[in-house]
């Protein structure tokens, strides 16, 4: 983060997820109306008014950089820099009073994300990843310290973790029943937080599609620090201009072998 205020930008990550927390809360296990999208997503008031809150605090704190967000689409998209958010990922998860989903907060340079924050207000815990450094957590007793990523060694043993099988298209779908059938156990229904478990050494694998980037360009940096890598499902880096699809391992290696399959998949 050449150039710039790092330790501003991360108060200021900080910050806006301590302003979008008690708003997200608020509405959470509550009586709430839900509207759907054009692409029959979800949406509710919790959505839409934390997300306008962190539009106010980004335009008053960094009013030259761009803003990227999930319910008001994008403002100053060209800026060298801009602002990636989503108030609350998983808002199936939400209206089900589930307590997995999350805010997702990145920073991109030039479409390169170099900052992330997953924030989950009703597990009270957050990720915070900036590039080049190691990837730090905060709750269940831990303040800003780092977390690693494991290498369970081969697909075998992986644990892996997508939000729904709804997300993937029929190609997609039989493509990542591949890696299903390969990995050791497959859980569905973990949204953001299955990133976050993945940084921290508790799972192995996350693989999905139908994304934006305001879905994952928070996690790049957040899997990045701590040891893992995360590339969409042809190994190409995530950046504003990325696919829907997503793969991230917790070691480069796991990460090597699941682009092999999806590769030997589309040779036959």
């Amino acid at each position: 983060m050449k150039g710039l205020n790092t330790a501003k930008l991360i108060d200021l990550a900080l910050k806006l997820a301590d302003e979008s927390g008690p708003i997200v809360l608020n509405y959470f296990r509550k009586s709430l109306s839900v509207e759907f999208k054009s692409d029959d997503s979800p949406v509710t008031k919790a959505d839409k008014e934390a997300e306008s809150a962190l539009r106010r605090l980004l335009s008053k704190e960094t009013p030259n950089f761009g803003i990227l967000g999930e319910e008001y689409g994008e403002e100053r998209i060209n800026s060298e820099y801009v602002w990636v958010i989503d108030p609350i990922d998983g808002t199936r998860a939400f209206i089900n009073g589930i307590p997995l989903f999350g805010t997702l907060i990145a920073l991109t340079h030039h479409g390169k994300p170099i900052l992330g924050l997953v924030d989950h207000p009703a597990l009270k815990e957050r990720w915070l990843g900036v590039d080049g450094r190691p990837t730090l957590h905060w709750g269940r007793g831990d303040e800003g310290v780092p977390v690693k990523s494991r290498d369970c060694g081969t697909i075998s043993k992986a644990l892996l973790c997508a939000s729904s099988p709804e997300m993937f298209s029929k190609n997609q779908l039989n493509q990542f029943n591949l890696v299903s059938d390969a990995a050791r156990d497959t859980r569905f229904g973990t949204d953001c937080y299955g990133y976050s478990m993945l940084a921290s050494g508790q799972t192995d694998l996350v693989v999905e599609a139908g994304m934006q980037p305001y879905d994952y360009l928070a996690h790049v940096v957040v899997v990045s620090g701590a040891g893992g890598k995360i590339t969409d499902w042809e190994g190409k880096e995530l950046t504003l201009n990325s696919s829907d699809t997503v793969v991230a391992a917790g070691s480069p290696k796991i990460h090597e072998q699941i682009i092999q399959l999806f590769s030997n998949s589309k040779a036959k």
